[in-house]
């Protein structure tokens, strides 16, 4: 499987690392990822814009990592949205010696540098494709995109009006699912009145853009918004508006973040898409485990050049909440239904 961006250089030196682990376990007689001078795992995570990256994507990743790897150590840093500070923040990972850095990109094209920067340092890509990394962890972002548009029309119809609200085109993940949606959307004749590229994931460009085409509300049917961040700002902007919620267009999103899940149930946003982030985490541990002892890692695809491992994800609505982040254990069910939305909970069989 060819590797871009250097790849045969980072195969070679994953096999150091695997190489240099296993003569250490052999010599102390262990097992496991445990070493003499203690196996480093950094997790740099983008923001905390999204409740997902620090009340689920994190306490998984550091759950399953201290369970496998016991005796190992681990770091992890928060970029709070800055490329310069999560640059900063993997020279101090690399100076405290990690041994695996998993990165979650603020943005996917400097992030390549940081790829070049961690050097002999093997890079999963975590969430968000990046250029070069030595392995890549994600749910498929082309699926993400097709669930998004085919939500649309399957509740607005053919040839309705839509606002499109896209990810920041600085995350490769974005423009792939903008890709998938505008070819579902422009495979049934929808038609984009108005479109946002945004500079980030947050509800504050969304909200300022609903709101500078409010005149168009009339003949919207639908917000197409590319996460559930965005989501919240683009309800904000028609609470403000003066919509009725009984008129709300149906509004998408991805993440499945409580507050959206709490939206769909009280009927304010239509559905986001649910990652099976347990397992994204869990998986993206459990290979930084592997990589360290270097063992055989099995059943990688190949993604635009870098070995790969997708998850498919889910649209949810207010239908299938309990087989999605209910049954997963994301939420529990008194996290769902608080008691103002007790009635709602109770029309879905939820309670």
């Amino acid at each position: 499987m060819g590797v871009g961006g250097g790849g045969a250089a980072r195969r070679t030196r994953r096999g150091l690392l695997a190489l240099v682990v296993s003569v250490l376990l052999t010599a102390a007689g262990l097992s496991g990822c445990v070493k003499p001078d203690r196996a480093v795992v950094a997790f740099l995570l983008a923001s905390d814009r999204a409740d997902r990256w620090t009340e689920v994507d994190e306490p998984f990743f550091r759950a399953r990592f201290e369970q496998t790897c016991q005796g190992c150590d681990y770091l992890t840093y928060n970029a709070q949205q800055d490329a310069g500070r999560q640059a900063q923040q993997l020279d101090e990972a690399l100076e405290a010696g990690a041994d695996v850095v998993v990165l979650n990109a603020v943005d996917s094209e400097a992030a390549e540098n940081l790829v070049l920067t961690a050097g002999d340092v093997p890079v999963i890509a975590y969430d968000r494709y990046v250029a070069g990394a030595d392995w890549f962890v994600s749910v498929d972002p082309e699926e993400i995109g097709q669930l998004i548009g085919e939500s649309v029309v399957d509740r607005v119809g053919k040839r309705a009006g839509v606002l499109l609200v896209n990810g920041p085109a600085s995350d490769a993940n974005a423009r792939t699912i903008r890709s998938a949606v505008s070819r579902v959307l422009d495979r049934n004749d929808v038609r984009v009145l108005a479109e946002l590229d945004p500079s980030s994931w947050g509800a504050e460009e969304a909200e300022a853009f609903v709101s500078e085409n409010a005149r168009l509300l009339p003949r919207v049917k639908a917000v197409v918004a590319a996460n559930d961040t965005q989501a919240g700002g683009v309800l904000q902007a028609l609470e403000e508006a003066g919509v009725k919620r009984s008129d709300y267009p149906f509004v998408t999103g991805q993440d499945a973040e409580l507050a959206a899940v709490h939206r769909i149930v009280g009927q304010e946003q239509g559905m986001t898409v649910y990652k099976p982030l347990p397992a994204l985490a869990e998986r993206a541990a459990d290979l930084a485990v592997d990589v360290l002892a270097g063992d055989e890692t099995e059943g990688a695809s190949d993604y635009e050049g870098v070995p790969t491992f997708l998850f498919a994800p889910v649209a949810v609505g207010p239908a299938s909440i309990a087989r999605t982040v209910l049954r997963d254990r994301v939420y529990d069910l008194d996290e769902i239904c608080p008691p103002e939305l007790l009635q709602e909970c109770e029309a879905l069989a939820l309670r």
